[in-house]
């Protein structure tokens, strides 16, 4: 059957081109919980922020070669060229450097505008924080993985992997972290071989498991174990404004200074399936 042609008439459209767009401002967010942030032991900063110069952690907790057996005969004749006990103290690791992390926003000079401007430095300094933070903690812990006598070991799964850590920790019979990327959640898990406690993950020895998200590109592919605990010194933020009268534009900078240290790293595992 063949239709006819309508012969309804041509109705104008309205076009609502001319409307300028419903602005919704998205509620701030809060950080999501964990990561290395939540991990560290933040330490009260009273006063002029020394830390800013620095911090050599001197640590107790990992003798060199100050321990051993006593090996020789209850009634030997006393030999003064024979064995000793005596040894040296463990090593310091390099003094650890401070991080200014930042977040800039600018917008023009209306005093609307302005208190804009400062809220979203601030906020974006707070969400993305931890995370710039967190990679440039990981370069240090690969520097100072690279510095472990022999290469960073290489394991061909998680499951050796963390088998080559939990031996690590055991050797040194002290509890810690092990720091990774967030992408190893998934295999981790699916393995039965984390489980949580409390806020945390941890392994079956019972070491925690700090996933960050600045540990995908710091770490790769790499699990590096440490000490606990993670001592830190941070500032308060602070929102720095500034006004261009000429060119009628407000900018801000939001910043903080911080500082993590460990008394001595363990372990790196590099996962080469």
């Amino acid at each position: 059957m063949t239709l006819a042609p309508s012969t309804l008439p041509d109705f104008p459209v309205t076009e609502h081109s001319t409307l300028l767009p419903t602005r919704v401002d998205a509620p701030a967010s809060n950080p999501a919980p964990g990561g290395l942030f939540a991990a560290v032991d933040w330490q009260p900063v009273d006063g002029p922020s020394r830390f800013l110069a620095g911090v050599a952690l001197r640590g107790i907790n990992f003798p060199g070669d100050q321990v051993g057996v006593w090996n020789v005969a209850w009634c030997a004749v006393p030999d003064l060229d024979g064995p000793r006990k005596e040894g040296d103290r463990g090593g310091v690791l390099d003094p650890f450097e401070a991080v200014t992390a930042w977040a800039f926003d600018s917008c023009d000079a209306r005093e609307p505008s302005r208190r804009e401007v400062e809220q979203r430095a601030a906020q974006a300094l707070k969400l993305r924080e931890p995370v710039v933070v967190a990679r440039e903690f990981a370069a240090r812990l690969m520097l100072d993985a690279d510095d472990l006598p022999g290469t960073i070991a290489t394991a061909t799964n998680v499951v050796a992997a963390l088998s080559v850590i939990e031996g690590a920790f055991s050797e040194v019979n002290v509890l810690g972290y092990v720091h990774l990327s967030p992408s190893w959640l998934p295999v981790l898990a699916s393995a039965q071989l984390i489980t949580r406690s409390g806020t945390r993950w941890v392994t079956p020895g019972g070491h925690a498991l700090v996933f960050d998200g600045g540990y995908v590109a710091g770490l790769g592919d790499t699990m590096v174990a440490t000490s606990a605990p993670l001592l830190g010194w941070r500032d308060e933020p602070k929102v720095r404004p500034v006004l261009d009268e000429q060119r009628n534009l407000y900018v801000a900078v939001a910043e903080r200074s911080s500082l993590i240290a460990y008394e001595s790293l363990v372990t790196a595992v590099t996962v080469t399936p």
